[in-house]
C-alpha cells in the first residue's frame, strides 16, 4: 500500500492527468504540503547541491498547470506550455568572488507582454478577518482587466519572466496571467540568460541590470544549512527593505514524480510580506538533493467584484532531465 505521502506526491506531479485527485489537496489554505520522510542527516553537506547542476549540458523540462476552482464545484484545469532550463557550465567569478555558473530559461508569455516590461497587479482586503469572513478569506488578487474602488497596487510591479526568473513571491499568478494557459491567444517565447553564484550553504542569482549593464546579485535561493523554520530574506536586491522571504517548512523529505523518486528534498515556503498577512496567497518549491527544483506549487483568491472569490492554483513539475 503506497503512504498518504506518496499519494499526495503523485496528485502533484500528474495534476494535468488527474485534476479531481488534486483537488483535495490543492484547496487548502495551507497547501499541500505533507511531512515526507525523515532522515538523520541531509542529502549534502553544501545546500548548493539542491539547486540546477552547475556543470554544461542539462536540460531541465518543467510542465506547468493551472487549477480554477468555480464557485459551482467543478474544476477548470489548463496546462499551459513547457519551459525549459538549460545550464551553460562555469562563467567566471562573482564579484564576492564565488564561482558564477550561468544557465537559459526558455519560457512563453502573451505577445503584449513581450519586452519584460513590469506591469500592475492588484489585491484588495475584504471585511472580516479569516475566521468571520463568509469565503474564509481576508483578502484576493484582482481580476485581470477588472477595476474596483479600493483596489491597492502592488508595490514592487512584477515582470512578465519566468519562474526562475521571478523576483517577487506570486509566481503563480504571475505565470498564469502572462503566459494565459488557455492557449488560444497570441505568444511569443522569451529566453532569460541568469548566472548563480554557489558556494557550500549558499546559493544567489544575478541577473544583467538592463542589456548591457553589470551584472548585479538579485536574489537569495538558499543562505544556510536547512533546518525547520529557518528563514532568509529572497529579494537581496530590495535591502535595507525586502519584500519576500525563504522559510524551510521540511528540511528533509522524500519526494516522487515523474523523473523518479528523490530520497533528500527540501521544502520552502515563499512569503511576501505585502500579502501575506491577508490569507489569499501561498508559494511552495520543493528542491532535490543533487538535481535542484522539482516541483512548485501556489495557490490564490481572485476577485472580480470586491467581495466574492475563486481559488486557483498552480503546479511546475519536472518531467524531463537529460544531459548531453
Amino acid at each position: 500500500m503506497k503512504s498518504p505521502t506518496i499519494l499526495w506526491l503523485k496528485r502533484v506531479a500528474f495534476a494535468a492527468m488527474a485534476a479531481t485527485a488534486l483537488s483535495a489537496c490543492a484547496v487548502s489554505p495551507e497547501g499541500p504540503a505533507g511531512p515526507g520522510a525523515s532522515h538523520g542527516t541531509l542529502g549534502s553537506s553544501n545546500m548548493s547541491d539542491y539547486y540546477y547542476h552547475k556543470d554544461a549540458g542539462w536540460t531541465y523540462v518543467y510542465q506547468n498547470v493551472e487549477n480554477i476552482y468555480n464557485n459551482d464545484g467543478t474544476t477548470t484545469t489548463l496546462t499551459g506550455a513547457n519551459d525549459t532550463v538549460r545550464t551553460l557550465g562555469f562563467d567566471g567569478l562573482a564579484s564576492n568572488g564565488d564561482s558564477l555558473f550561468r544557465y537559459q530559461v526558455t519560457y512563453r508569455v502573451l505577445s503584449k507582454y513581450a519586452g519584460r516590461q513590469p506591469f500592475d497587479i492588484y489585491y484588495v482586503g475584504l471585511s472580516g478577518n479569516t475566521s468571520s469572513s463568509s469565503n474564509g478569506s481576508n483578502g484576493a488578487f484582482v481580476a485581470d482587466g477588472v477595476s474596483l474602488n479600493n483596489m491597492t497596487p502592488m508595490q514592487k510591479r512584477p515582470r512578465p519572466v519566468s519562474t526562475d526568473t521571478i523576483l517577487a513571491g506570486i509566481a503563480g499568478l504571475i505565470r498564469t496571467r502572462v503566459d494565459d494557459f488557455s492557449n488560444v491567444g497570441s505568444y511569443v517565447w522569451q529566453v532569460d540568460t541568469l548566472w548563480c553564484s554557489s558556494h557550500a550553504d549558499s546559493v544567489f542569482i544575478w541577473e544583467h541590470a538592463g542589456l548591457t549593464g553589470p551584472i548585479i546579485k538579485e536574489r537569495c535561493i538558499f543562505t544556510q544549512n536547512f533546518s525547520q523554520n529557518s528563514t532568509w530574506t529572497y529579494d537581496v536586491i530590495n535591502n535595507p527593505n525586502p519584500t519576500t522571504s525563504c522559510v524551510v517548512v521540511t528540511p528533509n523529505q522524500s519526494m516522487t514524480c515523474s523523473t523518479g523518486t528523490y530520497p533528500y528534498v527540501v521544502d520552502i515556503r515563499i512569503k511576501t510580506s505585502e500579502v501575506d498577512d491577508k490569507n489569499f496567497n501561498r508559494e511552495y518549491k520543493w528542491y532535490a538533493c543533487g538535481v535542484g527544483p522539482v516541483v512548485q506549487y501556489d495557490w490564490w483568491k481572485i476577485t472580480s467584484d470586491g467581495s466574492n472569490t475563486i481559488q486557483q492554483d498552480f503546479t511546475r513539475s519536472l518531467i524531463s532531465l537529460t544531459h548531453n
